[in-house]
């Protein structure tokens, strides 16, 4: 899943963000059509999981075609930020544990103008199926973004669209109507949308460098 250049970039985030929110507004309109119907509410138990499964999957996959980019570039790791340095070696700070192995560790960090920012990790993203807010600040800080409009959109990420999927999805019960559905289908695009921006932003302007 090489990203070599700005317009493959632009166009895997296009076709990745295009057919989730086709998915979506579909989804909307058939449920729509069912309001008043005794199927509404697994309707809008399934929509609300769905809804989520595209949070999910869309800042995995953005996020990863965005550090495939980066990688591709041949950057030296000392003229990126420090976020780029830490996500490279974060597989390795993570099972360092002996002395030996943390020596070596020590000595790649010391020497990092002879490394390059190649992070091809396919894991380096790492939602745990589980996207709360807590867990999206490690990726968005680990990307260099700014996390401020997603502070502002806690609440709604964590009580609105996560703790619902997660019952719901881990068979628990929970009295869901359509005004909570509504919600999720009002912000989660939107919240998608900004991300997408971000990425394009970034990459443009090359906010990667230090």
């Amino acid at each position: 899943m090489k990203v070599r250049t700005l317009n493959e970039l632009q166009d895997k985030l296009d076709n990745d963000i295009q057919w989730r929110k086709k998915e979506l507004t579909d989804y909307k309109l058939v449920l729509e059509k069912n309001k008043e119907s005794t199927a509404v509410i697994p309707l809008i138990r399934g929509g609300i999981t769905l809804s989520y499964a595209h949070w999910e999957g869309f800042i995995k996959n953005s996020s990863s075609f965005y550090i495939s980019y980066i990688s591709t570039l041949n950057l030296p790791l000392d003229k990126v930020k420090l976020n780029f340095v830490a996500l490279k070696f974060k597989k390795k700070l993570n099972l360092s544990n002996g002395i030996i192995e943390s020596m070596n560790l020590i000595e790649e960090i010391q020497n990092i103008e002879k490394l390059f920012c190649k992070i091809f990790d396919k894991d380096i993203i790492d939602t745990k199926s589980n996207l709360k807010f807590k867990i999206l600040n490690e990726i968005i800080v680990g990307l260099g973004f700014e996390i401020e409009h997603f502070e502002r959109n806690e609440n709604f990420i964590d009580k609105k669209l996560v703790e619902p999927r997660n019952d719901i999805a881990h068979g628990t019960y929970r009295d869901v109507n359509y005004d909570d559905y509504k919600i999720v289908f009002e912000n989660v695009i939107p919240l998608m949308e900004y991300y997408k921006t971000l990425i394009e932003n970034s990459a443009s302007l090359k906010s990667y460098l230090k």
